[in-house]
């Protein structure tokens, strides 16, 4: 084979190179720009809504319940999500006064949680008068394998 103009075939190469360079740089600070325009912008509503967000959204690992809050004949929705295969256990949802009002199992091997439920009837109210349902409730786990999660907690008021 004979090369009769060796500039053109070393210089093709290098026009490509330097195009590469190019478009790795100018895509590098797209990128730096458009992450932290949405990281101050993540911020900002972060820091603006924190109080309301943490007050709204109760949450421990994959679970959750939509509010912090109920009164009388109020639903909780209690909610579990992409719950890890391997754990299983059981839900404790325990009274202000120390008493269990009931359990439910979870396990991420067969599906989600939903579950609704109701901390205060007004028929409860009438059949134990002395029970302490107003006060703040906890949420527990009882794992038997997999993940550990932490207590959540939300307050059943008298709005009589």
């Amino acid at each position: 084979m004979n090369i009769k103009n060796p500039k053109i075939i070393l210089g093709i190469p290098i026009i490509i190179l330097t195009a590469i360079i190019i478009t790795v740089v100018l895509d590098d600070t797209n990128t730096d720009t458009s992450t932290h325009s949405i990281n101050s912008e993540f911020k900002e509503i972060s820091k603006s809504d924190e109080y309301e967000m943490l007050s709204n959204n109760l949450y421990s690992g994959p679970f959750a319940i939509l509010d912090g809050t109920y009164g009388v004949d109020d639903p909780v929705f209690f909610i579990g999500s992409e719950i890890p295969l391997n754990s299983k256990g059981e839900i404790v949802f325990v009274r202000p006064d120390g008493k269990i009002h009931h359990t439910h199992p979870f396990d991420g091997a067969k599906s989600a949680v939903n579950h609704y439920f109701t901390p205060v009837s007004s028929k409860d109210l009438k059949e134990c008068p002395k029970c302490k349902f107003f006060g703040i409730w906890d949420i527990s786990f009882r794992v038997e394998k997999g993940i550990s999660y932490a207590p959540m907690h939300f307050e059943v008021i008298n709005e009589n």
